[in-house]
């Protein structure tokens, strides 16, 4: 959870800047770090948009400043650390970056996350609002689970009769239809429904309304709910509230595996097909057979998109079908939010994937000369994201430059560091890898990680050219040696002299 606190320090004055969200950051622990702000373009796929960038000083503050629209939810990144929070234009936060647990390992996927500190936040920001409605809901859920378990066990109570003398209850043969469920009261939700909306209501702001409401439905989705009973208490004839986190969590929720429990079952064949054939207009009608969409193609359309994103890493639905549709809507739809949110989807689903090109990246040699990619990556290359502070890296780097000496020649070794002190990235190239090594060092390690698409460290790239052939690749003690032996086949079955029936077919002249 976030934390708000009143105002603890002697402020800097914060600098009259363009209309927006300014932030003051203050982050004692990550001096000299890189620090980017970035909104979420939507809340489905969390694609990042960046918004303003700059380095911790020496003395730890940094002023960052964004223009967004509405309520949105955004990202701070100092390092390899986020922090989430909400902005909105015109607001001003001066908060407190702290520093990652020391017992958390360092990563450079970017997931490591803390809880930024607000100092003289106001009250009704949505920033202090949305914090204090989750520790009410998570202290409602946490403090019993709200269930029907104590009211249960005490009706049933079952007694052993003993020479006409009653025991104590016996718990080994009370009746096995009772049990625990994750089924919450509807007499306590109803209370606590009453009492949390009278203690919000003098909040006149309509996004946090709808956060609070779709909050306290959550609370009601489980194994016994009634699902028309909720379409129609929080979806029915409202728009989609794209930008609020809770409309998110229960809508897909409420959909999760719709089209594998609704038209799949319904409809198996001519799902299958609509898929393959990418037919958005007859998957849309069969997905209005489910009583609640009836008549709602705006909800319709993104139950379908959502539904269909979920489902391109199984096995089930045609991929390429899949990213036709997604295509389609991107393009065609009525609906500028699923125009962005099914692009987003496409893009993720397809981003750095083997045949796409590898994407423009800010890099050096250790020296500090910009280098271009198009340069060194020509032929068959293996392309290595590291860093040297990575311990656990050791391993694969003594792999992969075993297997560069079993297999020399077949694969241009590129190594992209993503240190931030020059010095170290430079003892870290001169201890590792072997002779014709190329060594590179981001200057953006945050905009790497994100064209990259990078989860962890290490990462290999194997490219044919720019173009990706494996992304990621197998890692070098788990499977590179079998592409680097095949590769190595190939190359001597072309090159050497073939006689007999082997022989290619002269050539005409």
């Amino acid at each position: 959870m976030k934390r708000c606190l009143p105002a603890l320090l002697v402020l800097i004055p914060l600098p009259v800047l363009p209309q927006g969200s300014t932030l003051r950051v203050h982050a004692p622990t990550y001096a000299g770090e890189q620090a980017v702000l970035y909104r979420y373009d939507d809340l489905f796929t969390m694609r990042t948009v960046r918004l303003d960038e700059g380095t911790v000083s020496k003395d730890s503050v940094l002023i960052l400043h964004g223009s967004v629209d509405g309520t949105t939810k955004a990202l701070l990144m100092v390092g390899d650390v986020g922090a989430e929070l909400f902005l909105r234009n015109g607001t001003r936060y001066d908060l407190e970056f702290p520093p990652l647990p020391a017992k958390d390992p360092r990563s450079v996927n970017g997931t490591d996350r803390v809880d930024p500190v607000f100092h003289g936040l106001d009250p009704l920001d949505p920033n202090a609002l949305v914090t204090d409605l989750n520790e009410r809901l998570d202290a409602f859920v946490s403090a019993d689970l709200a269930t029907d378990e104590v009211a249960g066990m005490q009706a049933v109570e079952v007694l052993h009769q003993k020479g006409g003398s009653v025991t104590r209850p016996d718990s080994v043969t009370r009746p096995p239809t009772l049990f625990y469920t994750d089924h919450l009261s509807d007499a306590r939700l109803d209370t606590f429904d009453t009492k949390l909306r009278r203690f919000y209501s003098a909040v006149k702001d309509p996004w946090f309304q709808r956060d609070l409401d779709l909050g306290l439905g959550g609370l009601r989705l489980g194994p016994r709910s009634n699902d028309r009973a909720l379409y129609d208490r929080y979806l029915k004839d409202r728009a989609p509230a794209y930008d609020v986190p809770e409309f998110v969590r229960f809508f897909r929720s409420f959909f999760q595996d719709h089209l594998m429990t609704h038209p799949f079952r319904t409809d198996e064949k001519e799902l299958l097909r609509l898929v393959k054939h990418a037919r958005a207009d007859s998957l849309e009608e069969l997905l209005m057979g489910y009583d609640p969409l009836k008549g709602d193609p705006r909800m319709t359309e993104l139950v379908l998109i959502d539904g269909l994103y979920q489902a391109h890493p199984g096995k089930l639905l045609d991929r390429p079908g899949i990213e036709d549709l997604l295509r389609q809507v991107s393009t065609r739809s009525d609906y500028p939010e699923h125009r962005r949110i099914a692009a987003n989807m496409l893009w993720d689903l397809t981003a750095m994937r083997p045949g796409a090109r590898l994407p423009e990246l800010p890099v050096t040699d250790l020296d500090g000369s910009a280098v271009d990619l198009d340069t060194l990556l020509t032929n068959a290359s293996c392309l290595t994201v590291t860093a040297g502070w990575c311990t656990y890296c050791e391993v694969e780097m003594r792999a992969l430059q075993q297997l560069d000496e079993t297999y020399p020649g077949v694969m241009r070794q590129v190594v992209l560091l993503m240190d931030d002190d020059v010095e170290a990235a430079k003892r870290y190239a001169g201890t590792h890898g072997a002779p014709g090594w190329t060594w590179l060092l981001s200057s953006d390690p945050a905009r790497t990680r994100e064209e990259l698409r990078c989860r962890t460290v290490p990462e290999f790239y194997l490219l044919n050219g720019r173009v990706l052939a494996r992304a990621p690749a197998p890692r070098p003690s788990q499977g590179m040696g079998a592409i680097l032996h095949r590769m190595q086949v190939e190359e001597q079955d072309h090159e050497r002299i073939k006689f007999g029936d082997d022989a290619p077919p002269p050539t005409r002249r």
